[in-house]
Formats: structure tokens, sequence, C-alpha cells
């Protein structure tokens, strides 16, 4: 299966007051989760990572899931965004030179794809613009199972889930319309860390109940972001609500997984 991870990032002006510290962490922790086994256990050469990339070759990146035929793709942006009341949709600051995108051009030509948007969705007259806490391994023990994932089974598992899938887009939002995205130095955005976090606690959670000799199990998307809302809420004092965009499918039909075990 052909997979790719786009993770599109800008922290802001070096020395500005708005210069997010957390947006690099963020980065690290979204590799750090691929990459291991039960974020799906990406290898590097599946991972692209687009720090304040111009337009340009944002759009040729985009254009590329299409041409390399990828069949399963999550793009990741963590940085400052805002919301525009015309276009209905966030639009992405992507660099120092002003340059931004509609994130809904994100979503063009897409096969099977995740889309996760931490950024300030603050509303904007239209004139201002036109133009985890820890690291993850690949082999991972969780202390309170002692298991250890098999990274390998992993990566089987959680590819035969995505082609179970039926054709999707899920698009989630860091805070809802009119709401700025909270950022730690520490952590990361609000966002990127409780997601991550919480799908590392129903991961844990799981490992308690479940013989890998014999089964294997997938966490999907929204559960995941579900999961991560009240988090968010909480750190933020109720002041940033996290938001999602997916299918309204009928019982039977199942979601892209976020994570797996076997």
């Amino acid at each position: 299966m052909k997979r790719r991870v786009l993770i599109i990032t800008n922290a802001g002006k070096v020395g500005a007051s708005n210069y997010c510290d957390g947006v690099l962490k963020d980065k690290e922790n979204y590799v750090s989760f691929f990459t291991s086994a039960y974020g799906g256990y990406f290898s590097n050469s599946e991972i692209k990572i687009l720090n304040k990339p111009i337009k340009s070759a944002l759009k040729s990146e985009l254009s590329a899931l299409t041409l390399d035929n990828i069949e399963f793709s999550i793009i990741v942006f963590c940085g400052h965004g805002w919301y525009s009341t015309r276009s209905e949709s966030n639009i992405l600051c992507l660099n120092d030179l002003g340059e931004e995108i509609d994130s809904l051009d994100l979503r063009t030509n897409y096969n099977k794809r995740i889309i996760i948007e931490d950024c300030c969705r603050e509303k904007h007259d239209e004139y201002i613009s036109d133009s985890l806490l820890k690291a993850f391994s690949g082999v991972r023990l969780f202390e309170s199972s002692g298991k250890i994932l098999n990274p390998e089974e992993c990566k089987r598992y959680y590819n035969k889930t995505i082609e179970e899938c039926p054709k999707q887009l899920i698009c989630a939002m860091a805070s809802d319309i009119d709401e700025t995205a909270g950022d730690d130095s520490r952590i990361g955005g609000y966002y990127s860390a409780s997601l991550l976090k919480e799908t590392e606690s129903m991961v844990e959670n799981a490992l308690d109940n479940i013989d890998l000799s014999k089964k294997y199990r997938a966490f999907n998307f929204p559960s995941c972001h579900i999961g991560a809302a009240p988090r968010v809420q909480k750190r933020s004092g109720n002041k940033q609500n996290p938001q999602i965009e997916k299918p309204r499918f009928n019982e039977g039909k199942s979601y892209l997984p976020f994570a797996i075990i076997a």
C-alpha cells in the first residue's frame, strides 16, 4: 500500500510575540507517533515535513499525492491560521512571506485521507487577507501491560484496516469557529498533544484486555478525536473546542484508523 504523511508547520517569526515554540514540539511528537508501531509504523520515506513552505511547493506536494497514486494520506498542519466567513473554511498561514492557503485545498483528489488542522480559527475581516508529553519508539513496551508491540504486524494490520475502509475524508479542527488554539512550549499545541496522549491512553487500556497472539485492534480517528476533546477543553478553560467533519456512515462501514495494536 502507498501511504504518505505530510506535516506542515509554521511557528511564526522568531522573536515575534506570537511565535509558537510548541509547533516544533508538535512536529517531533507526530513523527515519533507515526514511526511507532501503534502509529502505523511509517518509514521516514513515507513522511514529508514542510516547514514554512512556499505555496507553490506545497501545492506540488499535494499534487504528488495523486500523481504517485497514494492510497492513504494524513495531512497535519500546526501553526497560525484564521477562519474565513467568506469561504467558510480555515485559512492556513504558510510562511514569513505572508502566503496562505485555504484548508479546503487540502481536500482535493483524495482517496482515503485524514486532515488535522491545529491552528486558530478566529474570524477576520476579509480585507485582512486575500492572498506527547513523551516520546514514542518503534518497538514500544507499555508499562501498564508489559506487552511489546510487533512493528511489522502493526503495519500489516494498519494497512489491512485501511483497505477495508470505504473511500472517505475526515477533517479535524483544533478549535471551533472564532476560537484560538492554545500552544505550550513544553508539550506542543493543546490539540495535538491531547490527541496523541489520548490515543496512547486508549492503546494502554486496550492492551490490558487483549491477547495479541490471537487478535489485533484498530482505533479509528474519530474515536481518538472525541476522546481528546475534553482534554483540550479542560486545559483551555473551555475556551477551545475541537471540531470534526466525517462521513455519515451507516452501521457496518468503518472510519480510517489512527492507531493499531498487534
